[in-house]
């Protein structure tokens, strides 16, 4: 599957809540274009602008949430793509080290193992390359410890 794929309901969604805030935004112009030409009293301006302002928040909150699905969605591609340079260049030159220096790149990459009722979870980081790229495996490794 392509990454635009993945993309289309995340537009399609951003653009659906877009055209449903538009409206809002418009009735909430009728309405108070409606109040200062005195063809509304203030009682119901206040009414109708509460019930608008519930609408907005209907469509704010999964907008918000929308957008940080897709900001979390492009973080995990870049953190992919970084793992994925540091694996490449990692078994460019595996098969050439040494078993001291092999034993001193798994001490380079990690940080923390820990075992409990037979499981052990093993923390690793990442070198960076240019940005300091940190990778959490919660997934315990199943196993004799």
């Amino acid at each position: 599957m392509s990454e635009n794929a993945g993309a289309q309901p995340v537009a399609a969604e951003r653009k659906k809540l877009g055209i449903a805030l538009k409206r809002v935004a418009a009735q909430e112009d009728w309405v108070t274009e409606a109040y200062v030409s005195e063809a509304m009293n203030l009682d119901r301006y206040k009414e109708d602008m509460d019930k608008l302002t519930s609408h907005r928040q209907e469509f704010d909150r999964p907008q918000r949430e929308v957008d940080q699905c897709q900001r979390q969605k492009q973080d995990t591609q870049k953190a992919l793509a970084r793992l994925e340079r540091f694996c490449h260049q990692v078994s460019k030159g595996l098969t050439s080290l040494t078993f001291d220096e092999r034993q001193q790149l798994l001490r380079l990459v990690t940080e923390r193992i820990t075992v409990e009722n037979g499981v052990a979870r093993i923390d690793t980081v990442i070198p960076p390359d240019q940005d300091n790229l940190r990778n959490r495996y919660p997934e315990p490794l199943e196993g004799p410890a």
